[in-house]
């Protein structure tokens, strides 16, 4: 014998969203992320910088479906943070969180080299 429970004919009630916070100017969401679940997922993100790696080799991303690996790039800001840069390589690679000093040092440092380079 099996038991089951009763249909419903009403949905289950709303659980009552979070207030909002005050999203960065640069926040995808900007609407205050009120649809997360807890305080500390309320986290501001900035659109991802895609850089690709033309040396690297040709990655599968999908079934028959080849390209170049990359670099991805984006600000983030927890709730009660200061906004960060974070950086990873390819899809599901290793991140590395900059400070926004560590940042602008780090673009200052590529820039100088590619000058160098360049002479």
């Amino acid at each position: 014998m099996t038991l089951t429970a009763p249909a419903t004919t009403t949905a289950p009630a709303a659980a009552p969203g979070l207030p909002a916070v005050t999203c960065a100017p640069w926040c995808v969401d900007g609407t205050g992320h009120t649809d997360a679940r807890f305080p500390e997922d309320q986290v501001c993100r900035g659109t991802t910088v895609e850089v690709e790696l033309t040396r690297r080799p040709l990655v599968e991303v999908a079934d028959d479906e080849w390209r170049r690996e990359t670099v991805h790039l984006y600000l983030q800001r927890r709730p009660g943070h200061t906004p960060v840069v974070e950086m990873y390589r390819g899809e599901l690679g290793e991140s590395v969180t900059f400070t926004l000093d560590e940042a602008d040092a780090l673009g200052l440092a590529l820039g100088h080299a590619v000058q160098q380079a360049k002479g």
